[in-house]
């Protein structure tokens, strides 16, 4: 999947070995009310999008997996909605009340506030982490992190002005610092210095507290994120560099077939995005 400005697109490799890709508009709310589209603000939106989107390109993907067309009703949205239910309550078990119901329990009523809520926010990370690395071991999603290293093979390209090609992307890290993975471990990580301020309510006010705070974490997340994308400041590149080190885990080195899927997925953007058309001879824009 690739996003762009004004569009988004898809390329999935289809059973019989043939890609299917489309370009749908990007319905962004940014772009509906741009009031909102400002710093520290606009960081929770792109969040949600993503996620949004995310989700969009997995449901087409699945369809096409099992050989059914997109209008065919797929998989079922009775299927769908249930996968994506599991999939919310899994992690708002996992990364929000787990570690906010176990660290009192391992420190014990006499820890100070902020050392509870310290630990607290390091087992959300220590959850997080261990989940990757379990994810990882399924060769379903090996493929699935393969296909994550071929999106980013092919920006890198776009970015440097590589002709968009197989053997140009096979050359290039799997790892970009703009990834929804850099993205989210900063929010992990600044969730456990906000977390620290906290006091000790209710459990069930607690884990209202860490729910309500997610917004202003991901709007600053953001700021940081594009900021280290310019900036040269180590300070900077050592606060981002977890998030490079973590796509270790959320990208492998992809095969031909997969980069190939990437670069349409990118090529077919372009077009729609920026009137781009790519030709072969020339190599480049």
């Amino acid at each position: 999947m690739m996003r762009g400005r004004r569009f988004w697109s898809i390329a999935v490799r289809r059973p019989d070995g043939s890609v299917y890709s489309r370009v749908e508009p990007l319905d962004s709310f940014l772009a509906r009310h741009p009031g909102w589209d400002r710093p520290f603000l606009r960081g929770f939106f792109v969040l949600l999008e993503s996620l949004v989107l995310g989700w969009r390109a997995l449901s087409i993907s699945a369809d096409l997996a099992v050989e059914e067309g997109e209008d065919s009703g797929g998989l079922g949205w009775f299927w769908k909605l249930t996968s994506f239910t599991l999939a919310v309550l899994l992690a708002v078990g996992l990364f929000i009340l787990l570690p906010t119901w176990l660290a009192p329990r391992l420190l014990g009523e006499g820890t100070p506030v902020w050392v509870w809520n310290l630990v607290e926010g390091g087992l959300r990370v220590l959850f997080f982490v261990v989940y990757l690395l379990l994810v990882s071991l399924s060769r379903e999603m090996r493929r699935v992190f393969q296909y994550h290293g071929a999106e980013h093979q092919s920006i890198h390209l776009l970015e440097n002005g590589y002709p968009l090609e197989p053997a140009f992307a096979e050359r290039q890290e799997t790892e970009h610092l703009r990834c929804g993975t850099a993205f989210v471990l900063l929010v992990l990580v600044l969730a456990v210095m906000v977390y620290s301020f906290l006091g000790k309510p209710a459990l069930w006010l607690r884990v209202l507290e860490r729910v309500a705070v997610i917004p202003p974490i991901a709007g600053v997340s953001y700021e940081i994120i594009k900021y280290a994308d310019r900036s040269r400041s180590p300070w900077v590149s050592a606060l981002v560099e977890p998030g490079l080190m973590l796509q270790r885990l959320t990208t492998r080195r992809p095969q031909r077939e997969q980069t190939e899927v990437a670069l349409t997925a990118l090529k077919a953007l372009l077009e729609r995005e920026e009137g781009y058309r790519w030709d072969p001879a020339e190599g480049k824009r």
